[in-house]
């Protein structure tokens, strides 16, 4: 439970309004009082756990507030200062309040790692891939992404191109740029603690309003996480509940974790081009992954879909084994963009969340 003491009435109802209509309702029930005595008296009459967000003009609580129960204090000020003692850090009261809630969530986790406070939803994971860059896995994946947030669903985007699309993933902070290595730091040493650790890391898109950790700044990094690595990601954002899906933004290379990603993803929507050689290259690489296996049992969640379609084809994708049952758009607008907020289309985000909505088998490959 979440308890409000703030002598700002307005401040409450607007917290309390947000709370019950956000995904925070899945993970907090809240109370506001305006005045010191009903507060202190709520908090020694209750029996579980608290999140004590109180004004920094009430303080000191009582001490009689303190050892109570298991929980923590957040202090909210109205300056934007940070800092406090470790256990009661100070928190901008007036920053958005998603951000504000994601801090207290994650100072929470901190304390309690191994009952980080939890969502109670189940994540199916799509992952875009080609084999050739250029294929437009990015653009597809964050419309993916954006249009499944529309239609009601909580969603992480996972972004793991060793040259990530960085324009894509706003980061606000010069912190935020180590966001990615820190995740993986604990997919090594520590993979129990991402379910926890993960509310500090992420960000939410200001205008796609889906979740992301800010892409790796790093190219070495990408190019050595191991498969290891990547499942314990996956299960570390699977862990927290709070997501309906992931949507991973793969790497052309073939690297172990780019097959870790595939074979494991509920869903794989593979991007093929109608150019010859790219068709003659993903044939390619997909035979090398399939000859000589005992089980491909992951063929079948895999959905060839061909991207930039712009209506008659000039190759026979059957030829090159891909009886292709899918398509995406091509948007003429996009041959020439200033920014890539210019390159959001409603079209292509309806239809690339139509191939996840189809659902059934994915696999047309011979």
């Amino acid at each position: 439970m979440l308890v409000l003491l703030d002598e700002d009435a307005y401040f409450g109802e607007m917290l309390s309004a947000y709370v019950r209509s956000s995904e925070y309702a899945e993970r907090f029930s809240i109370r506001v009082f305006t005045s010191m005595d009903e507060g202190v008296r709520f908090v020694e009459q209750t029996k579980e756990p608290l999140i004590i967000m109180v004004h920094e003009s009430l303080m000191p609580l009582p001490d009689a507030v303190f050892g109570l129960k298991p929980g923590c204090t957040v202090v909210i000020s109205d300056s934007a200062r940070e800092g406090g003692l470790l256990e009661y850090p100070i928190m901008f009261k007036y920053q958005p309040l998603d951000r504000l809630l994601s801090g207290i969530t994650a100072h929470y986790n901190e304390f309690f790692a191994g009952e980080p406070l939890r969502g109670n939803r189940g994540a199916k994971t799509v992952a875009v891939y080609s084999a050739v860059g250029g294929t437009g896995k990015t653009v597809t994946a964050v419309h993916l992404a954006y249009q499944l947030a529309q239609q009601g669903e909580r969603v992480f985007c996972l972004g793991l191109e060793l040259l990530p699309s960085r324009a894509w993933y706003v980061q606000e902070g010069a912190e935020e740029t180590e966001s990615f290595s820190q995740l993986l730091y604990y997919a090594k040493t520590a993979p129990a603690l991402i379910s926890s650790k993960l509310e500090g890391l992420k960000r939410k898109h200001p205008d796609c309003k889906f979740d992301y950790v800010p892409p790796s700044m790093h190219l070495k990094e990408l190019a050595e996480m191991e498969a290891s690595d990547l499942k314990h990601m996956l299960q570390g954002i699977e862990a927290t509940r709070m997501y309906d899906r992931i949507v991973i933004d793969l790497d052309s290379a073939p690297h172990a974790a780019t097959r870790e990603a595939i074979q494991e993803a509920d869903l794989v929507l593979w991007l093929l081009l109608d150019d010859c050689v790219h068709l003659s290259k993903n044939a390619e690489l997909l035979r090398s992954w399939t000859a000589g296996e005992r089980t491909t049992d992951w063929l079948h969640r895999v959905r060839f879909v061909h991207n930039k379609n712009a209506g008659q084809a000039v190759n026979r994708f059957e030829a090159y084994g891909f009886a292709n049952s899918s398509e995406l758009p091509y948007v003429p607008e996009w041959k020439g963009v200033g920014r890539v907020e210019d390159m959001m289309s409603p079209a292509f985000a309806l239809a690339a969340a139509g191939l996840v909505r189809a659902g059934g088998e994915g696999s047309r490959y011979r």
